[in-house]
């Protein structure tokens, strides 16, 4: 599944705090429930990507 970069975080800015990241994760995810919103250590962001459709099931 491909992701989407909601907010890029600046690594040089040090007056960004990890509740900030926190609360940011969490307004994301109360305005749009059917994404998974999580931290790319990678990208250094907060990003985001669809759900699985819990109606496929990986029945093999």
């Amino acid at each position: 599944m491909n992701k989407t970069v909601e907010l890029k975080i600046d690594r040089e800015d040090n007056s960004l705090t990890l509740q900030d990241v926190i609360e940011a994760i969490q307004s994301i995810q109360e305005a749009n429930p059917h994404l998974d919103v999580f931290f790319d250590g990678d990208e250094y962001a907060v990003c985001s990507r669809p759900k699985p459709d819990p109606k496929i099931s990986d029945n093999k």
